[in-house]
């Protein structure tokens, strides 16, 4: 989810579908590969969007990842959106895992929505509601609710501590997919919400 242009030829993906060569830019030649390791959580829609994560890894930058942690990734179809008002309803369609960034055990994105304004392209009132994997301090488990007001389509925003990157992917404009990368100092993931 670096670019919205990434060009395919920089993209190498497995029979299985997991991607193991991602595009760091729309640069043809500006890649990040997967040295070894393992691709998880590998998820899609179609040839719309697929969605996964390196774990237990190393990549070509020589950054090492442990089962807790890695690189999310979606890759899509890019999808330009043709209506300029109005507004659609998002609710999480697939995620991956939430990955904790000190390696600690992590979480699992219950549910996510948020609302697409059409007339000012942006993701609206988004809300990521996790719940967080028990600690061996604690008997259960932990929900926390993240939210970000207001994020550009297709850019990256910070709103407080959580920084939102989206990309409009699919092909019905009417009924469009967003893929959102999560992340704050501590825990990051993936989903891929579906718009009506």
């Amino acid at each position: 989810m670096t670019a919205a242009d990434v060009p395919a030829s920089s993209l190498v993906q497995q029979p299985g579908g997991a991607f193991t060569t991602l595009a760091s830019s729309a640069a043809e030649t500006d890649c990040l590969g997967l040295e070894h390791g393992a691709v998880t959580e590998i998820q899609s829609v179609g040839s719309d969007v697929a969605i996964g994560r390196w774990n237990k890894a190393m990549d070509t930058d020589g950054n090492t990842y442990n089962d807790q942690q890695g690189v999310h990734y979606a890759v899509g179809t890019p999808l330009s959106l043709s209506a300029t008002s109005g507004t659609l309803v998002c609710t999480q369609l697939i995620a991956d895992a939430v990955a904790s960034d000190d390696g600690s055990p992590g979480g699992t994105l219950e549910t996510s929505s948020a609302t697409l304004d059409l007339a000012t392209r942006t993701l609206n009132n988004l809300n990521l509601s996790i719940n967080w994997a028990n600690t061996p301090f604690a008997l259960t488990n932990t929900q926390r609710t993240v939210t970000s007001a207001q994020a550009p389509l297709n850019g990256v925003s910070t709103n407080g501590p959580l920084l939102v990157q989206s990309v409009v992917v699919g092909r019905d404009a009417t009924q469009p997919l967003v893929a959102v990368g999560y992340s704050t100092v501590s825990f990051g993931g993936v989903v891929v919400l579906s718009c009506h």
